[in-house]
């Protein structure tokens, strides 16, 4: 009897805390009509640039020169931030061309402005920040925490 009570505590526990992770995501009450498929990026397209945008962070975390690592920076400002953005730099080129319009406008279009779409508007002034530095060592290192974040947001 005692393994049960243990059993039902945990198991209360368990589903309490998964019930408290979806609060953060602000569903909507009622149905909310769904956006046109021109302006709705597909989720496979969202991957597609997520594992671009992971490709490249790892090529700024490896490379050995400011130029390389700042190029690859640039190459992940892009994919996250989509060509309409200020920040997206056109001399950089685009490795998510034709991937999607962005993760950020990808993650606007499906789930608005939410704690996603600002982690990776985060995530692309980390970058930038990281190219102004000038530094190797910093502009490695950001290029080693973005990576991990987009890997992260690649598996929700």
């Amino acid at each position: 009897m005692k393994a049960l009570g243990v059993l039902l505590v945990m198991g209360l526990v368990v589903f309490s805390t998964g019930q408290m992770g979806f609060s953060q995501y602000n569903y909507p009450s009622t149905p909310q009509p769904a956006p046109s498929p021109s302006t709705q990026p597909q989720a496979g397209d969202m991957k597609t640039e997520l594992k671009t945008a992971i490709t490249h962070a790892g090529y700024a975390e490896k490379y050995d020169t400011m130029k390389e690592v700042s190029l690859h920076l640039h190459h992940v400002i892009n994919c996250i931030v989509g060509s309409g953005n200020p920040m997206y730099d056109t001399a950089a080129g685009n490795p998510c061309e034709g991937q999607g319009k962005g993760i950020m406008p990808g993650i606007k279009a499906m789930m608005g402005e939410d704690q996603e779409y600002q982690v990776a508007w985060w995530l692309a002034h980390l970058a930038d920040e990281a190219i102004k530095t000038g530094s190797l060592a910093q502009a490695k290192a950001a290029g080693h925490i973005i990576g991990l974040q987009l890997t992260a947001m690649s598996k929700m």
